[in-house]
């Protein structure tokens, strides 16, 4: 089912754009055809491990059962001229649109420096703490009535305020509050079990998302971990990765803004919000009650 799931969502693209040139003809059905070029260029786009289930006999059957299924689909959408539908017209623009954006950022992206093995082995030498399997967490806990309240704590947090000391000022636990929310080193099976997943996933100095127990919220940050050394030979290839997604998520961040400052941007907010009162709430601008001033 995986790979049906694949193959009919990797293939469905070349129906929008259906190609001219003369070729061989893999499958037909009625005026419909799919061309030996059509289908390599198609194939190019599938995964490594699709590829392998492609090259066997169950796999060849399958893939000549979907493209049959493609192109009979594909001719009667034709008959039936939803083709000179606006929807149609429509979707056609969106991807387009999504297309022209993808080979820009692939155009881009390629200028980028990749990410070295010995780049990933610095920063595991930098942060051998982050690289730790535990056994035991030491838990710091900032605990506030509601949403608003936890908004105002990681606000503060991401302004590079202590956490201990927003504990000291805000937090509801009275217990902790004096320590800066110090709760001291646990085990696992010592704590509520959703506490004790979000304390074991998190990192030495990461702070989790807030957690409604008790009809509270309580905002956790791993201040100390004690366990087991990753070695780096057992992590390489998934911080290289780590290392790369955040390589290319600073440079996109820092592209848009680039473009923002050579492309004029505006944005109608009254309009905007207009359309997501009514998609979202489905109330007509009308009839949304009034702001107090």
């Amino acid at each position: 089912m995986k790979y049906l799931k694949i193959l009919i969502f990797l293939l469905s693209f070349s129906l929008i754009f259906a190609c001219s040139k003369s070729d061989e003809v893999v499958v037909k059905a009625g005026s419909s055809k799919l061309t030996k070029k059509e289908l390599q260029e198609d194939l190019k786009s599938l995964p490594p491990q699709t590829r392998v289930f492609l090259a066997s006999p169950e796999g060849v059957n399958r893939l000549k059962d979907e493209l049959i299924k493609r192109e009979i689909l594909y001719e009667e959408a034709k008959k039936k001229d939803l083709a000179k539908s606006e929807e149609f017209k429509r979707r056609v623009e969106e991807f387009k649109k999504i297309t022209l954006i993808n080979m820009l950022l692939e155009q881009e992206l390629k200028n980028l420096p990749q990410v070295s093995e010995k780049d990933a082995e610095d920063y595991y030498e930098k942060n051998k703490d982050q690289f730790i399997r535990p056994t035991e967490v030491r838990l710091s806990q900032i605990v506030v009535k509601n949403e608003d309240e936890a908004k105002k704590v990681y606000e503060r947090i991401d302004k590079g305020e202590d956490f201990g000391k927003i504990a000291k000022e805000i937090s509801k636990d009275e217990k902790t509050k004096a320590s800066g929310g110090d709760m001291g080193f646990f085990k696992k099976g010592q704590l509520n079990p959703q506490i004790e997943n979000i304390a074991f996933s998190l990192k030495k100095g990461q702070v989790s998302m807030p957690l409604n127990l008790k009809g509270q919220l309580y905002i956790f940050k791993v201040t100390d971990v004690k366990g087991t050394p990753i070695q780096f030979e057992q992590i390489k290839s998934q911080l290289i990765e780590q290392l790369r997604a955040k390589k290319q998520q600073d440079w996109f961040n820092s592209y848009i803004e680039e473009l923002k400052k050579k492309h004029k941007v505006e944005v109608n907010e009254k309009a905007l919000q207009e359309i997501l009162n009514q998609a979202l709430i489905g109330s007509k601008p009308e009839e949304m009650p009034k702001q107090a001033k």
